[in-house]
């Protein structure tokens, strides 16, 4: 059995390589899962530019799935507060109302008869604006998300772990830094 030595920048570049492939399969524990069969849509995906924004289309429910946000996250503009414009955001009509948060989730979108005023609020950290009549509009199906109780954290705001929290996370994380170097070293040795 031949031997390989590696030198100590390729034994650093394997041991990253193996701390992030090992890394990548974490999820964040209020992020949904994706259903594979439904359409993922973005950010910035609204009904009408999907084409169904047509009359006969009324009454009709469609579910899909909203990507988890990133991080620098600008929202699509909305207009209205629980019936939306036909041409508001999906995704981001959909944290307005509670449906999901910006961890992304599934949606039960229902197209509905346009209202002759939509009038705009702030719900959930995110700002819907006023508009004038429009021929279709939407609305969301099914349970909003648990409802905040006052001085509770907003369900789309990330709990910051406790300084006790941090140094077992660091603690292991470096343990299992140096169980993989080690483990490497060994196969190369």
């Amino acid at each position: 059995m031949k031997t390989i030595k590696l030198n100590a920048k390729l034994q650093l570049i394997v041991t990253s390589l193996a701390i992030a492939l090992s890394s990548t399969s974490l999820q964040s524990a209020n992020a949904q899962s994706f259903n594979s069969g439904l359409p993922e849509i973005g950010w910035k995906s609204r009904l009408s530019s999907m084409g169904l924004n047509k009359p006969e289309n009324v009454g009709k429910t469609y579910d899909f799935y909203c990507q988890p946000a990133a991080k620098k996250l600008a929202h699509a503009p909305i207009w209205g507060t629980s019936t939306y414009t036909i041409n508001s955001g999906i995704c981001s009509a959909a944290v307005h109302s509670g449906m999901i948060a910006e961890s992304g989730g599934v949606v039960s979108v229902e197209l509905r008869k346009g209202k002759e005023f939509y009038t705009g609020t702030i719900q959930n950290e995110i700002n819907s604006q006023d508009h004038i009549g429009t021929k279709l509009s939407f609305n969301f199906r099914g349970e909003a998300m648990a409802a905040e109780n006052p001085g509770s954290q907003s369900y789309n705001q990330q709990r910051r772990p406790s300084s006790i929290e941090r140094v077992m996370v660091n603690s292991v994380q470096r343990g299992l830094e140096r169980s993989i170097e080690k483990a490497i070293t060994d196969i190369f040795n």
